[in-house]
């Protein structure tokens, strides 16, 4: 890879995470936020994740859901990404030119969820604090109001299309090994919640027995999801 081009893979690559940071830190500097956050995004997950209830029985499919859902789709991240935006300048600069594209892919996909998510947080307060219970109704609205159907896709496709740089990455020979060997430097350096994510991904990728049907699935089952949230008729039959 040309020095321009890395140079401006890197320069983006902090620029996603610094956004992701920036959105993180409008919860997690207000104790009340940072509580009703926490309560939004449990619900959201608790929402989203029975429309993949029959993809749990499949082997090495239920930690996949989980991990997408959570580590990819940026709901308890706030740790990784600080863990980022340090390690942002000896990422940028060891980091392969196939591994720096995928990771600055992964930083703006997160930061556009969080701008979502946090959009999404924010219409459904009243006052500082959100309804209880939140209904389906009242979350509906707030998507349509914070986001669109076009832009929820388009994240579906980052995504699955970053699933699919794991798998990638997953038939690297010794990049098990190697995640082990980074365990103890990782933890000592301070990069515990990035060391996890690394090796969360690696472990739950590795189990798949056909990736690329799982992230058809998800990428399927999503789009539904979102097609429900921004297009079905806002009554009690929701």
């Amino acid at each position: 890879m040309p020095l321009s081009n890395r140079k401006a893979l890197a320069a983006e690559f902090r620029r996603h995470i610094r956004r992701s940071n920036k959105l993180h830190f409008e919860y997690l500097s207000d104790e009340v936020l940072l509580k009703n956050y926490d309560r939004f995004t449990t619900w959201q997950l608790e929402y989203l994740l029975p429309f993949f209830s029959d993809l749990y029985a499949r082997d090495g499919y239920e930690q996949a859901i989980d991990f997408t859902m959570s580590d990819l789709a940026g709901v308890g991240i706030s740790s990784r990404d600080r863990d980022l935006e340090r390690a942002a300048p000896a990422i940028t600069r060891l980091l392969p030119p196939r591994a720096l594209k995928t990771i600055t892919v992964a930083a703006e996909m997160n930061a556009r969820i969080l701008e979502v998510n946090t959009g999404i947080f924010r219409q459904l307060l009243v006052g500082n604090e959100l309804p209880d219970p939140i209904t389906e109704i009242e979350y509906c609205t707030a998507c349509r109001e914070a986001s669109s159907l076009q832009e929820c896709v388009e994240l579906v496709h980052l995504v699955t299309g970053l699933g699919g740089t794991l798998e990638s990455l997953v038939e690297i020979p010794m990049i098990g090994v190697t995640l082990r060997a980074m365990r103890l430097p990782a933890h000592a350096a301070g990069f515990a919640a990035l060391q996890a994510f690394l090796e969360s991904g690696y472990r739950t990728f590795r189990q798949i027995p056909d990736i690329a049907h799982f992230l058809s699935e998800i990428e399927t089952r999503m789009t539904e999801v979102f097609r429900k949230i921004y297009t079905a008729p806002l009554d009690t039959s929701l």
